[in-house]
C-alpha cells in the first residue's frame, strides 16, 4: 500500500458530503498552517491544514519526529469519504521498507497513531461545532 508498509486509520462520524467544510473550517482556525503536536515521549508530529481535494480524498502532507527530535519521517495523511455518514482518515509514513520493521518503525507507528487520534479529535470538534456530525 505505501513504501514502508505500514499505515494507521481512523473511521470518523462525519457527514462525507460535507468534508470540505470541515477542512474550511479547520484551515481557518489554525493561523499558521499547519497544525503541530508534541506528543510526550513519543515525538512530536505536524500536518499541513492546505489540504488538495480529488473526489472524495482529501490529502495533504505530514511529518513525524522522533522523540530527540533528531528524526524527521514525511507521511501522507488522507480523509476519505467512504459513506453517507462515515470519514476514513489514514496517516501513512513514507519510509523505506527496511526500516518499517524495526523498532524505530513500532515507534514510528506509535507516534502516527497518536498524531492521528490528535488530527481526529480536532475534525471531530469542527464537524461537531458545524453541525456535520451524526450525532450533531
Amino acid at each position: 500500500m505505501d513504501r514502508g508498509g505500514m499505515s494507521v486509520a481512523r473511521t470518523l462520524p462525519i457527514d462525507g458530503a460535507l468534508l470540505g467544510d470541515v477542512m474550511l473550517r479547520l484551515r481557518r482556525d489554525t493561523s499558521s498552517g499547519r497544525l503541530r503536536w508534541t506528543l510526550g515521549n513519543r515525538g512530536a508530529a505536524e500536518i499541513d491544514v492546505c489540504f488538495t481535494s480529488a473526489g472524495p480524498a482529501w490529502t495533504t502532507k505530514a511529518r513525524l519526529w522522533s522523540h530527540a527530535g533528531m528524526v524527521v519521517t514525511p507521511a501522507r495523511l488522507q480523509l476519505v469519504a467512504t459513506a453517507a455518514d462515515e470519514v476514513r482518515l489514514t496517516l501513512e509514513p513514507l519510509l523505506p521498507t527496511a526500516r518499517a520493521g524495526s523498532h524505530q518503525g513500532c515507534e514510528l507507528l506509535d507516534l502516527a497513531r497518536a498524531a492521528l487520534d490528535e488530527l481526529a479529535e480536532e475534525l471531530l470538534w469542527h464537524a461537531t461545532r458545524a453541525g456535520l456530525t451524526q450525532g450533531g
